[in-house]
């Protein structure tokens, strides 16, 4: 009896040790519905980022840890900034005991509150964390203005 709950228990501790099931656990091309998938939604809660606006820039900064240079890439268009990448932290032909970091890529979108000057952004990678620094770009700010009626 004892054989056959430990030899469940075995099944169900390699299920968690293939690369294919974190894949799909962490997988953020999944194409279900958000308010369906609880794993879409964590995977768009993640890198966990701060954006803020100091007197002439906005700054976002991002949670990376172990993601390399090669595996990032930063994007703006219009008003989305976009930032994604890939942990890479299985090796193959490892006996693990322990696996708790999966390999999965990311995309993290975020809506800008002002336009920026794209050409004169900087990013870069201290102790894990991604700070991209925009300026502001206050010409293409534009005030609407608004006109009453009298009647």
């Amino acid at each position: 009896m004892e054989i056959d709950r430990l030899k469940k228990w075995m099944e169900t501790a390699q299920q968690y040790q293939s690369e294919k099931f974190w894949n799909n656990v962490f997988d953020s091309q999944n194409k279900s519905s958000p308010s369906l998938n609880p794993i879409k939604t964590v995977s768009e809660l993640f890198p966990k980022c701060d954006l803020y606006e100091t007197e002439n820039e906005l700054v976002v900064e991002a949670e990376i840890p172990g993601v390399l240079k090669e595996n990032l890439h930063i994007s703006i268009h219009h008003h989305l900034l976009t930032v994604t990448g890939e942990y890479k932290t299985l090796v193959q032909n490892r006996k693990y005991f322990i696996k708790e970091r999966p390999n999965r890529k990311f995309t993290k979108e975020i809506t800008l509150p002002y336009p920026v000057n794209i050409q004169k952004v900087k990013s870069e990678m201290r102790y894990g964390v991604l700070s991209i620094v925009m300026p502001i770009n206050r010409e293409k700010i534009e005030d609407i203005p608004i006109t009453f009626n009298r009647e």
